[in-house]
């Protein structure tokens, strides 16, 4: 057998018959199996942190089989009806279809992992097939996947159930890159079958997550790195990949037909808002990161949003991290000539990590760990390589084993602890906050899942911390590129501290004691600020919608609108009227469906000595909403009466009920219908309004002068 030359691929090095061969792969195909479960084997209790809930328990498309939803997913956006994040992954929410719905797993997370466990096994396999072909040697390609198989970084791809995108992608890339390797060798009709599967597996990957179109690329480098001569083998293999990218293009056409770009909040990606240079710089920084995470993954973190990575100014970190990606790309350079295995593994990391790189364009997030899923695999290889070199070069056989086999061990262990960072949001968040220090969304994320965890918030202190650590790193942001989240979450929170201080001196003035009243003014400088925020962000959506000529009507409501009334009870506690009904009516404005600030609305009527407003705040309230908990409290209110409310309530069928011929009632009940029918017509519901006024003019007789001035007849409508 002829001596094979430095970094060409080969055969497996020993020379034993193809049973002994067979019988060796399939025992490293178990060991993989073993190691990666091991590794893995406590990720099936994980939940549906963060994302997990909004793609998977709270999109309808996949809670039934049915040709409707199979419709709205195929048709719609992966966030849809959430926002546009231009990311379009059927085959993936099809995946999450088939746990909920046609599996059964609905909201009980261990089929999700399961099924995130095999796929990722299928590509370690994958991985050690494709290694046996281009490295040729048994040991080395064993190893490599048994080190990828258990890298801790591919926890968030692994245990995080919605990092299936990257598992679906994966198995497609490496899957048609062995398809492609098996139609260059093959011929006639075995050819046309290998390209069926790779246009099959490329159209699957593509169709999951959009860097699966990398397989082109991929595809090329390994022509160019061992060109032999066979152009009709490259043009098919193109062919093949091309046909699901072009379905692909003209789909997102239709997806996104009219779409506005999608546009990506500076706190996730501060380079969205960074000039030219700036941008890219941060982004070669942010690659020497990666690297120091994919050799020492000790402090891994779900999150790396503002301010945990600032942009490139020129420091001594920043040049560190240049020179360090500027030396990486000479000796890959240079391994095209020394060790062309190795140039093409640092090219398949090259290119697979791309479109994730922030280079080309932003993306929505500067950094995340699941994008190493795939470059992993090729920083990985090179460094096999290089260790059984080292073994060569210094005559130590065992040399590269010992040092791999330690690796092994070690990121399976790290690995095993990582996922129980991924059972909730709060070991998420506590795991978060000690990584990414500096990220506002680590200690947001903590906080939120203290505030969850707790119904009674008697930790509201341990939230408040979390908050304001958050609140000091974005404080300094223009609201234009500020969140209201936790402005709104940390306002809350001084809320209700200074409740309960006041709750503990009731004999203290209005405000309480002077340790509520400071919790109160720090509740109102934090809330003001939130409203600046959300209503700069308000604009900033009403200037897109109306550039795109659509109605205003559009623009909704957003959870970030309680801030109104959490603003407005701030003001009621620190003893200003004016102020807490103002902030009041401008929440009812963007929240005419919630209940809440009805109820808020009719607290702040009452403290300024007007029952009748606040009764007929409440009644508006129940007309809109239809809400039970407001119903409860106009009879509470009518009950605590006098004089004329004494028959406001009456015995009916099913228990104590409001009496509308009552003078007072039937009153309350007319004022409240004028806004009732405004609400219903500004949230695009004319229908409604319209029966509304029939009811009042009908069933309660109502004056019709008021009514007709906010809904006019129109012909035909009597």
């Amino acid at each position: 057998m002829k001596a094979r030359k430095k970094g060409q691929r080969g055969q497996i090095s020993e020379t034993a018959s193809p049973t002994r061969q067979d019988r060796r792969h399939l025992l490293a195909a178990v060991a993989l199996c073993v190691v990666t479960l091991l590794a893995f084997s406590n990720s099936f209790s994980a939940g549906f942190p963060l994302d997990n809930k909004g793609l998977i328990l709270q999109d309808a498309r996949v809670h039934e089989a049915s040709g409707q939803n199979l419709d709205l997913i195929l048709q719609h956006s992966y966030w849809w009806p959430r926002g546009n994040s231009g990311l379009y992954r059927p085959v993936t929410t099809l995946s999450y279809l088939f746990n909920y719905a046609i599996l059964g797993d609905g909201d009980h997370p261990a089929g999700y992992h399961w099924v995130n466990f095999l796929l990722h096994l299928g590509n370690v396999l994958l991985v050690y097939t494709l290694a046996l072909k281009l490295i040729g040697d048994f040991w080395p390609s064993a190893l490599l996947a048994a080190l990828w198989a258990v890298h801790p970084i591919h926890a968030e791809a692994v245990t995080n159930i919605v990092g299936r995108p990257d598992l679906l992608a994966g198995a497609a890339l490496l899957g048609g890159c062995l398809l492609y390797l098996k139609s260059a060798e093959a011929g006639g009709l075995t050819r046309i079958a290998w390209l069926a599967g790779l246009t099959a597996a490329t159209a699957a990957g593509v169709f999951s997550k959009e860097s699966a179109v990398m397989i082109v690329a991929v595809i090329l480098l390994y022509e160019l790195t061992w060109w032999r001569e066979r152009r009709l083998a490259l043009i098919l293999g193109s062919v093949a990949v091309l046909v699901p990218l072009e379905a692909l293009l003209y789909q997102r056409s239709f997806v996104f037909v009219g779409e506005p770009p999608a546009d990506f909040p500076f706190t996730d990606n501060p380079l969205v808002a960074a000039g030219f240079w700036q941008a890219k710089m941060t982004a070669i920084k942010v690659i020497a990161r990666y690297l120091g995470l994919t050799l020492w993954p000790l402090n891994l973190s779900a999150d790396y949003s503002y301010n945990e990575i600032p942009l490139a100014r020129g420091s001594v970190q920043d040049w560190a991290a240049w020179l360090l990606v500027a030396a990486l790309v000479a000796g890959v350079v240079l391994l095209y000539r020394r060790n062309r295995t190795a140039f093409f593994w640092a090219g398949f990391t090259f290119l697979t990590f791309l479109p994730t790189a922030n280079l080309l364009f932003p993306i929505g997030t500067i950094m995340a760990e699941r994008f190493l899923y795939l470059p992993a695999i090729g920083l990985l290889a090179c460094l096999v390589l290089a260790a059984f070199a080292a073994g060569r070069r210094f005559r130590v056989s065992w040399l590269a084993p010992v040092i791999l086999g330690v690796l092994i061990c070690g990121f399976t262990a790290r690995t095993w602890a990582r996922n129980s960072d991924w059972q909730d949001e709060l070991s998420l968040g506590r795991s978060g906050v000690r990584a990414s220090p500096r990220s506002f969304k680590t200690h947001q994320i903590l906080a939120e899942a203290l505030y969850a965890a707790d119904d009674s918030h008697s930790n509201v202190d341990a939230v408040i911390d979390e908050g304001e650590k958050a609140l000091a790193v974005l404080d300094a942001l223009p609201d234009t590129q500020n969140m209201a989240e936790i402005y709104r979450l940390a306002g809350e929170c001084y809320l209700i501290k200074g409740d309960r201080l006041q709750q503990q001196s009731p004999r203290e003035s209005s405000a309480g004691s002077p340790q509520s009243a400071e919790a109160f003014r720090r509740a109102l400088g934090i809330l003001q600020r939130g409203v600046a925020i959300q209503q700069a962000a308000r604009e900033r959506e009403m200037n897109r919608i109306r550039a795109e000529g659509k109605s205003q009507r559009l623009l909704g409501s957003s959870p970030n609108d309680d801030i109104y009334r959490l603003l407005s009870a701030v003001y009621l506690r620190l003893g200003d009227g004016d102020k807490a009904f103002d902030a009041a009516i401008e929440g009812r404005k963007y929240e005419p469906m919630k209940p809440e600030i009805y109820s808020q609305l009719g607290q702040v009527l009452m403290a300024a000595g007007q029952p009748e407003d606040a009764a007929t705040a409440l009644m508006e309230g129940m007309l809109v909403t239809s809400d039970m908990g407001l119903r409860q409290q106009l009879m509470e209110l009518y009950r605590a009466g006098s004089g004329e409310s004494g028959c406001a309530i009456t015995n009916g069928p099913n228990g104590p009920a409001i009496n509308p011929s009552c003078g007072l009632v039937h009153r309350n009940l007319c004022e409240a219908s004028l806004d009732a029918i405004r609400i219903r017509l500004e949230t695009g519901r004319r229908d409604l309004a319209v029966d509304l006024k029939k009811s009042f003019l009908n069933d309660y007789g109502c004056p019709s002068g008021p009514l007709n001035q906010v809904l006019p007849d129109t012909p035909g409508s009597r």
